[in-house]
Order: C-alpha cells, then structure tokens, then sequence
C-alpha cells in the first residue's frame, strides 16, 4: 500500500509487477488509476480480472500474458485507448468478447492458449478497424474463416501451431499478404 501511495504522488504511469506470484490484481492498484497508462501482470497466478478494471480508462497496454486466465470481464471493453493486449499463455477456450468493444486496439497476442475459433465477423474481430497484429498460434482453431482476409489493416497474422487444414503451412510460410489474400479467395459469394 505505500509503494502504491508514493507512486500516486509521483504520478507513476507505468507499472510492471510480473513475475511475483500474485493470485489477484493487487486492490490498491486504484490509487493510481487516474494516470495508469501501461499496466504489466505477466508471470503471476491470476485467475480472474476484477470489473474495477474499467477505472483504468487511460490504459494503453495491458499485460496478462502467463497468468490462469480464461476469461475477461465485460467492463475491459470499456477501455476505449486500449492500443495493445496481450492474453497469451493463459487458458481461453475463445476469445472474450469484450475485446470486440475495443475499437482502438492495435495488436492483440492471444498465442498458447486452447482457443477454438475465431469470430471474425463484424461483431467480432472484424469490428476492430485498428487490428494490425493479430497473433494466435498454438491454440486449437480448426477453421480459419475466409473473412478475416476482409481485414484490411491487418499487417501481421501469425497463425502457426493451430489443427486447420486451411490455408496449408505452404501460404503461411509466405506470410500475411499471402494468407490474407487466400482467405479472401474463400469468401462465399
């Protein structure tokens, strides 16, 4: 509580706490929720997110990677200058649907987790205009749906490690130009 309080009066706007075993967002985090723009919980044990977390409504990076997450609160769609979000090795099933709110998001990493599908339709990944990294390997998606080439934006797709059939490791070798324009190929007319 008095590293959280001397920070608030320091105007602390990054903060980095991975790697310390943490069960729970610490809950004075808030003291620091006027400023907080960059926010690091990589490598802890946390399972939930509390709704709270809409309060950090200046958050520009949020780090959740390594953690026992498999889902998010409703209220992180709130977190409208959210630019980058980084879920990986955790436990979704799919993606939670409060990151289809976040319009500004820049790049999403939601690598190794068991991830089943993608929603790339406009209430989902589609929606997100911003979207130019999208990173989803080693998860269990067995169908990459050919809408997601309508991503325009999307500059970076890695997709390897997954059970698809299609598009073939051939096209994703050649990276995203190339598996962007094979899924648009695919879109049913």
């Amino acid at each position: 509580m008095e590293v959280l309080e001397a920070a608030q009066q320091e105007l602390v706007n990054i903060v980095s706490l991975d790697g310390n075993l943490l069960r729970e967002v610490p809950k004075d985090l808030h003291l620091l929720g006027e400023h907080l723009n960059q926010l690091n919980l990589t490598k802890n044990q946390i399972s939930y997110i509390p709704t709270n977390i809409s309060q950090y409504s200046k958050l520009s990076i949020l780090n959740l990677s390594s953690n026992l997450l498999n889902d998010l609160p409703m209220e992180l769609g709130g977190l409208q200058l959210l630019r980058e979000l980084d879920i990986s090795h955790n436990r979704f099933h799919h993606l939670p649907s409060c990151i289809y709110e976040l319009e500004n998001l820049e790049s999403l990493s939601a690598h190794d987790n068991q991830i089943k599908g993608i929603d790339a339709s406009e209430l989902g990944l589609g929606g997100l205009r911003e979207l130019h990294s999208l990173d989803l390997r080693n998860n269990d998606i067995n169908l990459v749906p050919p809408v997601l080439g309508k991503m325009s934006k999307l500059k970076n797709l890695e997709l390897w490690g997954n059970p698809f059939r299609q598009p073939r490791h051939q096209i994703l070798s050649m990276g995203t130009p190339a598996v962007l324009s094979y899924l648009r190929t695919r879109i049913p007319i």
